[in-house]
Formats: C-alpha cells, structure tokens, sequence
C-alpha cells in the first residue's frame, strides 16, 4: 500500500499561539464572578457563549463553558494547508481528531477547528482566525492583567504527549525540570508546560501581569479575599517568570505572571534537576499539587 503523501510543515511552525481555554464547570454563575471580581477579566456579551472573558486584544481568552464534558486550550494553527497536513500525521499516529461542526466554530469564535484528544487524554482545539475585538480591552478591576500567558498541562503519556507538541504541531523543548518540559511556540520561553502525572488535565491557567508591582498587588488581593495560595510568589529558574498561583473554582488553579523571558537565538535546552529549587528559585514550595511537588518532578 502506497503512503499517503504529505505536505511539508511550515519553517516557522504550524501553531502560531495559544489562544483561549475553556474550562469544564458545572456551576459557570459561581465562577463568573471570580473570572471578574477576582481575576479581574472583561466578561463578553455574547448569545452563543454566556462566560466569555477577554484579558487582551482577542474576542475572549477564557470561556466557562458550563456541561463541557472535559477542559481544553485552543492553539491556533498557521493556515488550512497546515491543518490538513497535521490531521493526516494525527491520523497515523492514530490519534483522536475531528472536524468541528459548523455550530463548534461559532462557539469557539473561529472558522475551523480540529478537535484532538492527546494521548494522555486532554482535549486540544487545533483553530483557524480565531476572533480578535475592534474594541478597546477595558478590565472588570485593576489587575494589571496584559493577556493569557501560558497553561500546564498534566501528562500520562510524556514521550507521546511530547511527540504530539514536536514533531507534529512544531513546539520547542526550551528546558526540563526532571521529566517537565517547557514547550515554546512563539518567541517567549514557553506557552505550555507538560507535567508527569497519573491523570489529564490542567494544572494551571497563568495571565501574565504589568509589573512586578502588580504581582505583587494581586498575592495581596487574593490573601486578603482568602483565597488559597497553592505556590509562591515565586519565581522559575528555567523561565524567569515570577509568579503566584491559587485555588479557583471547581478545583482550577490560576496564576498571575510576570517576567517571562525571550527565547534567544543560540538557546539550547537545558536540564534542571528535580528538587524544589529548580521549580522555585525563591524558596516557595507547592504542597497541594502533586505535579509541582519535588518528587514528582523527576
């Protein structure tokens, strides 16, 4: 039988950014208001989605989507040319993936979509021209929230999971702490983080913040709400990036970010070692995830 031929990928990589999550929640009321009162998003008037929440120049970044079976993060892909080539290679590799509906776009705001299921189980919209406003982002508090800076992701299958971001979508493995890998698909250090674990699904949901100042001002905000800080403030060797992360609804974590470093041209990844000095330079420790714990990381 003769192999089905496939178009080369592009040179700068088909998955040009991480665009929007959506989050599974039985109860999206409550979680509105955090999305708002506590994370400090725009919410979006929309009649096709309730819960949608801007925090930049895209028509959302985070959607409550209320009777989702499962969480899921949008990539978006380069072009049609770049989607077909990457549900063929998904295809032989026997994959989970499928065609949007027509009535799946237009609840994604965009014109296309490849659903995939990794191999650990997590769900990955792979979309074309996702929506962006002609309206100013205008925030719901004064956060100091700039956009939607990066996601974790909890990995059963590393070596399959990893496959999956490389060789087909085009990531780069920018450094490891023990078996976590930091995937950069952009100029930044990384979009998406992948962490050993015995289940899918994230570990967190980060946006990155103005300043240090603002970091700063929201591990008080949340302290003074009590909120549940599950990690830091602290601050990543790897990446640079200084962060807080805390409990949300339906047992979600966020993380306000700042910091996050360019990936230089002559950047080689790097292996840390896996103890909690390289998860957190400052000294904060994580007891309430497992992925983020020391022992897990190796």
């Amino acid at each position: 039988m003769t192999a089905t031929k496939q178009p080369p990928a592009s040179p700068r990589g088909p998955a040009i950014q991480l665009c929007y999550v959506r989050l599974a929640m039985q109860a999206p009321e409550p979680a509105a208001a955090f999305a708002t009162e506590i994370l400090g998003l725009q919410h979006v008037r929309s009649d096709l989605e309730p819960f949608l929440y801007r925090s930049d120049q895209r028509y959302y970044t985070l959607c409550l989507a209320g009777g989702a079976e499962k969480p899921s993060i949008g990539i978006e892909i380069a072009d049609d040319r770049e989607l077909d080539r990457i549900a063929q290679a998904l295809a032989s590799r026997g994959l989970s993936a499928r065609e949007a509906s027509k009535d799946e776009c237009a609840q994604r705001f965009v014109r296309r979509a490849l659903i995939v299921e990794d191999a650990s189980g997590n769900e990955i919209d792979l979309v074309l021209r996702p929506a962006l406003s002609g309206r100013r982002y205008f925030p719901s508090r004064d956060a100091g929230v700039t956009g939607l800076q990066g996601v974790g992701l909890r990995s059963r299958a590393m070596q399959d999971d990893l496959d999956l971001w490389t060789a087909i979508l085009g990531a780069r493995i920018t450094d490891r702490v023990g078996e976590i890998a930091y995937l950069g698909i952009d100029q930044m250090h990384h979009r998406v983080a992948l962490y050993p674990s015995d289940r899918a699904g994230l570990v967190y949901v980060c946006y990155a913040v103005e300043s240090m100042d603002a970091l700063m001002r929201n591990n008080y905000f949340v302290e003074e709400r009590q909120i549940r800080i599950v990690h830091g403030p602290g601050r990543e060797p790897a990446s640079r990036q200084m962060f807080v992360r805390f409990a949300g609804p339906e047992g979600y974590i966020f993380c306000y970010g700042y910091g996050l470093g360019d990936l230089q041209p002559d950047h080689r990844p790097r292996q840390f070692t896996p103890e909690a000095s390289s998860l957190c330079e400052w000294g904060s420790r994580c007891i309430d995830i497992a992925e983020l714990r020391p022992a897990q990381a190796g």
